[in-house]
């Protein structure tokens, strides 16, 4: 065995060592006592008659000295319950597009421009989406089940993109709910929908997210299934069995199945949504040109290139791999986001240059819940928009509209690179 992979087997104990603990402590919970959807939860995602034995999460509130995002989510793995740790850092099948959404990255090589005449104050990293004036282009993902990283969930999520003035992205499979969320928050926020197959709950969602005051609704089109990570299949899928999907509550305002989703949609739906919202549609999920021509032509008012954090299924392109040709097909009539494998400051550079208005941060932002709450996530966000700051400088561009095709060196069109003849 090598000594990363002691490290990694050490780490693992330890975190299931504290789960043990918790659960040998006896947290007073009965399977009499769980709420309703905690118990649809565990028969959906894994046959289960039993549900597993309770734990904690983390209470953890301060601020974080971030030196890394890969280095973050090694001192995550020691302090977040195995269970939860599985459920966010694992992916589909075997991994290779979870794998390449990092790598993918390495393709597009930064060509900085020197003596331009830039200095740290010139750097501006302010844009605006959807009508929203905002701080930076990095705003948080939508991601589901908080409590199994934090005790109190999305809304130190929330709170702390609040205090970091980005945008939050809410998702539907949220422990907390909707409103909670919202009201967490002092910054914008956006609604991610999982359509249910009950018309009555997903009109009940829509208007509670309106009236909430989410200002864009993300319809995401590539989650048709649980999307479980092998590992956390293994060890009996735990979710905790004391939390339920908030939204779905009826002891807070909700009903209906959350694992009910719709899997049949069309672009029927996206004009739906705005018909009965009034608001813009974000479509979540696309890896295709065409499917991001038809779905504008369909009335999306944004297009999120994603494949979920290779969760769904494993095997397709990488978001930045996808994103070109996209980029080109779109032409500018929507604004463009995109999320998977976003860790540096270099990378948002490289995602703008070739045709992104913005980038969602997903796993990291979690990270940084489980080791500092609120804090944390202010701490993970104000990283990423320090390090993109430096990276502009260093590539040689003052604001993000400067970035373009040109700041990229693309592996295997080098030859472009060798024609000056000066």
């Amino acid at each position: 065995m090598t000594t990363s992979n002691k490290s990694a087997e050490a780490l693992a104990n330890k975190s299931l060592s504290r789960r043990q603990l918790i659960s040998a402590a006896g947290i007073g919970l009965s399977a009499t006592a769980l709420p309703l959807m905690s118990t649809q939860v565990f028969a959906a995602a894994n046959d289960a008659k039993t549900p597993p034995a309770p734990y904690l999460a983390s209470t953890a509130e301060k601020k974080l000295n971030v030196i890394s995002l890969d280095r973050l989510e090694v001192e995550a793995r020691a302090v977040i319950p195995r269970a939860g740790y599985e459920f966010v850092s694992g992916a589909a099948g075997e991994e290779w597009t979870l794998r390449e959404n990092r790598r993918a990255f390495n393709d597009y090589r930064i060509a900085a421009k020197r003596l331009v005449g830039l200095s740290n104050n010139d750097i501006n990293i302010k844009t605006r989406l959807l009508g929203l004036d905002l701080n930076s282009p990095i705003m948080v993902a939508p991601m589901g089940a908080h409590a199994m990283v934090h005790e109190k969930a999305e809304q130190d999520t929330s709170r702390g993109a609040g205090l970091a003035k980005a945008l939050y992205c809410s998702s539907g499979a949220s422990n907390a709910t909707l409103e909670e969320i919202a009201s967490a928050t002092t910054g914008p926020k956006w609604f991610q929908l999982y359509y249910n197959n009950d018309e009555a709950v997903t009109r009940q969602l829509l208007t509670r997210a309106k009236k909430a005051g989410y200002s864009a609704i993300i319809l995401t089109a590539d989650a048709l299934g649980p999307g479980q990570p092998d590992n956390f299949k293994a060890m009996g899928s735990p979710f905790r069995p004391d939390k339920n999907f908030g939204n779905h509550d009826p002891k807070k305002g909700g009903f209906g199945n959350f694992f009910d989703q719709k899997t049949s949609l069309t672009t029927k739906d996206i004009k739906f949504i705005k018909s009965f919202t009034g608001l813009p549609v974000v479509v979540k999920g696309i890896l295709r040109p065409d499917d991001a021509d038809k779905f504008i032509r369909a009335g999306a008012d944004a297009i999120q290139v994603s494949n979920h954090g290779g969760r769904q299924i494993d095997g397709v392109p990488a978001s930045m791999t996808a994103l070109p040709a996209i980029a080109k097909v779109v032409n500018n009539r929507v604004p463009i986001i995109l999320d998977g494998g976003v860790r540096r400051g270099i990378d948002v550079v490289r995602a703008l240059a070739m045709g992104a208005d913005a980038v969602a941060v997903g796993r990291p932002v979690l990270y940084g819940l489980g080791l500092g709450g609120a804090q944390g996530v202010q701490s993970v966000l104000e990283f990423l928009e320090q390090d993109l700051k430096t990276a502009m400088l260093l590539s040689g561009a003052a604001k993000l509209s400067d970035l373009n095709p040109s700041y990229i060196d693309i592996v295997g069109e080098n030859e472009k690179y060798d024609t000056y003849n000066g």
